[in-house]
């Protein structure tokens, strides 16, 4: 039941980055600020990596896990669409997060 699998690399990146949203997240909360928005990026993040992981199990041997992921989106199966509608919320969760520290940063213009 072994497979191909992504480089190591692309996986330390991945992992990386979600460790990074996950951080980021936390003290988004802990600081007040989004905190809705960023407790559901938490909980999206854990969800995610949970789904992806059981539904990865059965993916062909031929298969990375990219492929597979693809694979099930284009046959709009019910846990892709849910993984990439959840890596979308996390990917608009930054683009806000970095505009609000954009912002804040932002001499004040008289």
């Amino acid at each position: 039941m072994y497979g191909e699998n992504l480089p190591a690399w692309i996986l330390a990146f991945y992992y990386l980055i979600v460790l990074t949203t996950f951080v980021m997240a936390l003290a988004c909360i802990i600081k007040r600020r989004m905190i809705i928005a960023s407790a559901i990026t938490i909980v999206l993040l854990l969800v995610i990596q949970i789904i992806s992981i059981l539904y990865g199990i059965d993916r062909a041997s031929n298969h990375n896990e990219l492929d597979h992921f693809l694979l099930s989106l284009s046959q709009k199966e019910t846990w892709s669409i849910f993984v990439g509608a959840g890596c979308l919320y996390i990917v608009l969760w930054w683009i806000i997060l970095l505009r609000k520290k954009q912002e804040n940063r932002s001499p004040v213009q008289n």
